[in-house]
């Protein structure tokens, strides 16, 4: 009786995202009304929206730009990490190599 609610409920959901994906008819990137499609055969008109899309779109592009000091930073950051990582590894590795004994001990009493 679960696994058949369960089964109807998993069905359910990838239904509705079916239902939400053919319904949204948003384009990736311009969630924004500031950019306008172009619909009139007016030049000046033409113009003027080409002249606002392109004020957008620099926008957005500043904004992009924006991020790539961060991006630079993480970048940085990122091959530190890796480096400390890597020395950890590395002091570990000799920790381990120099606690082992040289030779096996000897064992006593054992018979055979």
């Amino acid at each position: 009786m679960l696994i058949n609610l369960l089964i109807i409920l998993f069905l359910l959901l990838i239904i509705y995202q079916f239902v939400v994906a053919y319904l949204n008819n948003t384009i990736e990137g311009l969630e924004n009304n500031e950019y306008q499609n172009y619909d009139s055969n007016n030049v000046i008109i033409l113009a003027q929206q080409n002249a606002g899309n392109i004020q957008v779109l620099k926008q957005q592009i500043d904004k992009v730009l924006g991020l790539n000091k961060q991006v630079q930073d993480l970048s940085g950051n990122v091959t530190s990490l890796t480096e400390q990582v890597n020395n950890i590894i590395l002091s570990q590795k000799q920790y381990t190599e120099n606690s082992l004994p040289s030779s096996p001990p000897d064992i006593t009493g054992a018979t055979d």
